[in-house]
């Protein structure tokens, strides 16, 4: 028969590392709801930045004569939209 030391001894479920691992998920679940038209957001986010950088590297490049400023326009309309995307999604 176990004694009440023994019982002490023993780790109990939720002193395991799994279990606190699951926990942390189960709770972390709870907090945020699921929200349907984040994939549709997230891809306006990438399309806009890349669209509005991308038309204003033309413009640009299209007055000056620089021909690269439109590639980099794209580029960094997809960089930011990245960063906003990381802002907006991650922040609690």
């Amino acid at each position: 028969m176990p004694t009440q030391q023994d019982q002490l001894d023993q780790p109990s479920p939720v002193d395991t590392p799994e279990a606190g691992r699951q926990q942390q998920t189960e709770q972390a679940a709870a907090q945020e709801p699921i929200r349907h038209g984040d994939g549709w957001q997230i891809l306006s986010y990438m399309l806009g930045g890349m669209i509005l950088y991308g038309g204003i590297g033309w413009v640009v490049s299209h007055f000056t004569g620089i021909a690269i400023l439109f590639p980099l326009g794209m580029i960094l309309g997809i960089g930011l939209s990245v960063a906003l995307i990381i802002f907006r999604f991650t922040r609690t």
